[in-house]
């Protein structure tokens, strides 16, 4: 049975593990790929990936980590104001909120290369969701207030030449 490419992106909208997998029991034939292997292209390269058992393995720390934020964010929002619970949450929930917009940007980017624009509009909206997120809740205590002006002290502090001590016998 010989399938289009349409077909197959119709039939199979997992994308390239799938189109591999196809391949390989004979289904569809290699000149139907997308994805070529020649390295002409960075996508092509990143395509293939993600698509491999380690790409798969980092998506899916970096998708589980993405639930964990939301579902912290969501204790952060049932939680009763200035309680325990409630800074706990909100801490958690702001330290993997920058991680995990960066891993969504990341699979948004994988799905779009594997044209799989249905993961494309739902990752741009956990994105866009955890962005509003992070930032409509600025006055909530966390462990992460006023730590920028001590990580920037601190980070000026390291950086700072240090003097050179010179003995008063040598200097004359």
């Amino acid at each position: 049975m010989e399938l289009s490419w349409s077909q197959t992106q119709f039939l199979v909208s997992g994308g390239y593990p799938y189109v591999c997998f196809l391949q390989f029991r004979c289904a569809l034939p290699a000149s139907h790929s997308q994805f070529h292997s020649d390295g002409g292209s960075p996508l092509s390269a990143a395509a293939m990936f993600a698509g491999s058992l380690p790409g798969l393995i980092l998506m899916d720390f970096g998708q589980a980590m993405v639930v964990v934020c939301v579902c912290f964010d969501m204790v952060r929002a049932v939680s009763v104001p200035r309680s325990h619970r409630r800074y706990v949450a909100n801490t958690i929930f702001r330290t993997l909120a920058v991680p995990s917009i960066l891993v969504m940007g990341v699979s948004v980017l994988a799905k779009a290369i594997q044209w799989n624009w249905t993961d494309v509009v739902m990752g741009v909206f956990v994105i866009v969701m955890i962005i509003f997120r992070w930032h409509q809740d600025k006055d909530e205590d966390s462990w992460w207030k006023g730590k920028g002006k001590k990580l920037a002290r601190w980070a000026r502090k390291q950086l700072t030449p240090r003097p050179a001590f010179v003995p008063a016998s040598a200097s004359a």
